[in-house]
């Protein structure tokens, strides 16, 4: 596997399966898509990213790898969050429901998604999102499975099956919730409660009531378990006399947090706060994973390469991309080669490219950024392209474009499933985010040992 390499594999089919691909994407677009949260005005994928079982497989094992290393900077430095909070200079008001003395462990590396690029089909981390709030499994399940069956409803059924050499990785819907229930010990008859909040910006969270439609198939597959899956708003949750959280009739077991706290002030917020400090429910995650995120973790580790072992240090040269905290004696390198992004920010905000600036605008940025301690400067990746062809939601006009990805492996309990991928449109722009006009997208595999051989 440390010799494969990640590449889109569409071009390695057979030539009249490309065909059928492409006609049945440009028929169906809207079938394969349908269900994802877009912004108005989207560009939708008329096909998967296709990628074979090795290259699904590092894409997780480098993932894997990163997170585990990320937790090694922290623990050379501080033993619990609390103590993480303060070496990153984190006000502990930012994180309303963490418990400043829980130990930085494994334990909290229960779900997480690498934001990776490939480079000449060497798989770059960019970021590491550890957290139970990251997005991405609805999506990675409901894309490849609708694509397949579109394949499968429509291509002749082959020597691999009813999708030709065509299958979905397993399903990341699946393995959270499996995750889930065995990290907070949830059995059969449980209530497992899902705080709803407004998500602006993306038209199918907007309202409250579709949002909860949104979290379906994570009811579904509570079933299985026994568990009941209640999606209720976060502003309306209470206590009993009991200190037990209550979503209107319902006693919640356990919670799963899609939400940043920080940004949900209000009575509900409190009532849950309340609870998880007289350890009455349990929450999934505990927001000690929001700082392990921090991107100038991937600084630490770079800071840390003497100490590292010959194979790891190896690893972060070939896998992270050179990452410093910013500082402003960095004003004398190529700007067009590096990127600078705040360390614990998300969903693009505050990310310059220094290639989209002038010189005295990432001047004025770096200075900044260098005062507050709190950004990071990293290596741009020079992304490889793949070719697709896009779908307009509303015109239905199909444009192709070449465009640069990013694979977010679904890793729970350090186990890879689905892939959820976010790529660039024909629309113009520097950042691959859903919240700035990005495609979300997946991945099948392709099974078929002559493939891109």
């Amino acid at each position: 596997m440390a010799d494969a390499l990640v590449v889109d594999l569409y071009d390695t089919l057979p030539e009249e399966l490309r065909g059928r691909i492409d006609a049945l994407g440009r028929e169906h677009w809207r079938r394969a898509n349908a269900g994802v949260p877009r912004v108005a005005d989207s560009w939708c994928p008329t096909r998967p990213l296709m990628l074979g079982p090795e290259a699904h497989a590092l894409v997780g094992a480098v993932a894997d790898r990163a997170a585990g290393l990320v937790l090694d900077a922290c623990l050379r430095r501080v033993a619990t969050a609390g103590e993480l909070l303060d070496a990153l200079s984190m006000p502990r008001e930012q994180f309303p429901l963490l418990d400043p003395a829980q130990p930085l462990t494994e334990r909290l590396l229960t779900s997480l998604r690498a934001d990776v690029m490939v480079e000449r089909g060497v798989p770059k981390v960019v970021e590491l999102n550890i957290d139970g709030a990251i997005g991405g499994a609805i999506e990675a399940d409901l894309i490849a499975a609708q694509f397949h069956q579109v394949y499968a409803d429509l291509l002749p059924a082959g020597p691999h099956g009813p999708a030709g050499p065509l299958r979905t990785p397993p399903s990341a819907v699946d393995a959270f919730f499996a995750e889930l229930v065995s990290f907070l010990g949830l059995t059969d008859g449980s209530c497992l409660l899902v705080p709803v909040f407004r998500e602006d910006g993306l038209d199918a969270l907007a309202d409250l009531d579709d949002f909860i439609g949104f979290l379906a198939p994570m009811a579904e597959r509570g079933k299985a378990y026994g568990v009941g899956v209640v999606g209720y708003p976060l502003d309306e949750l209470t206590l009993d006399d009991r200190q037990r959280l209550r979503a209107g009739e319902q006693i919640a077991d356990g919670v799963f947090r899609l939400f940043m706290p920080v940004e949900q002030a209000g009575a509900g917020l409190d009532a849950l706060e309340r609870a998880l400090r007289a350890g009455t429910v349990g929450m999934y995650t505990p927001e000690a994973t929001s700082p392990v995120s921090d991107k100038r973790v991937l600084a630490w580790i770079w800071e840390d390469l003497p100490l590292l072992d010959p194979a790891d240090r190896e690893f972060v040269r070939r896998h992270v991309p050179h990452t410093t905290i910013a500082r402003a004696d960095a004003l004398g390198e190529d700007r067009t080669s590096l990127v600078l992004k705040p360390g614990d920010g998300y969903g693009g905000a505050g990310v310059t490219l220094g290639r989209s600036v002038t010189e005295e605008e990432w001047r004025e940025l770096l200075l900044a950024a260098a005062a507050k301690g709190d950004h990071i400067l990293q290596r741009v990746v020079d992304a490889d392209l793949v070719t697709f062809e896009f779908a307009h939601d509303t015109t239905g006009e199909i444009r192709s474009a070449a465009v640069p990805c990013v694979l977010g492996p679904m890793m729970y309990g350090r186990e890879l499933s689905g892939v959820y991928v976010r790529h660039a449109t024909p629309r113009p722009g520097e950042l691959i985010n859903t919240h700035q006009g990005a495609a979300s997208n997946s991945v099948l595999i392709v099974e078929s040992p002559t493939v891109g051989r």
